[in-house]
């Protein structure tokens, strides 16, 4: 993951966060880990992703069986972080609704204290108008 931001900037937000995220505009959700320090080189971070629940309606005797969706790991690409405002990227990943899709995802957010929360853009292929949701992290405290 790539950071970008002045050292002053890096410092109050340096360490572990832990959290969730979700849209209701594509039904999923899931959680949010990453590490930040003070030298960018040495940050890393991850989204899992939780895909809504799908239905099979195609089953004997009416029956509607919830089929098997697979969570996926997707990784940060870049953080910017300025004044406590936070934006980044995730790297772009496959749509788990439309085969052979790709999704981009940017989000943007403010520290406050053990706090950062903000808001996520997803860009698809197939949607005209971009789905939005809402994450929120804390701060993980030292073991």
């Amino acid at each position: 993951m790539q950071v970008i931001g002045a050292p002053t900037d890096l410092a109050p937000i340096t360490g572990e966060w832990i959290g969730t995220y979700e849209s209701s505009a594509t039904g999923r959700s899931g959680s949010i880990a990453f590490h930040l320090t003070a030298d960018p080189k040495g940050a890393h971070g991850d989204v899992l992703m939780v895909p809504k629940r799908q239905i099979d309606y195609d089953q004997p005797n009416g029956q509607h069986v919830p089929m098997a969706s697979a969570s996926s790991v997707l990784s940060i690409e870049f953080v910017r972080i300025a004044s406590g405002e936070i934006s980044g990227k995730l790297a772009a990943y496959p749509d788990p609704e439309v085969a052979g899709a790709t999704l981009e995802t940017h989000f943007q957010g403010r520290a406050d204290g053990e706090w950062i929360e903000g808001t996520f853009v997803t860009y698809s292929v197939r949607s005209v108008a971009p789905l939005r949701g809402t994450w929120r992290v804390h701060r993980k405290a030292a073991e």
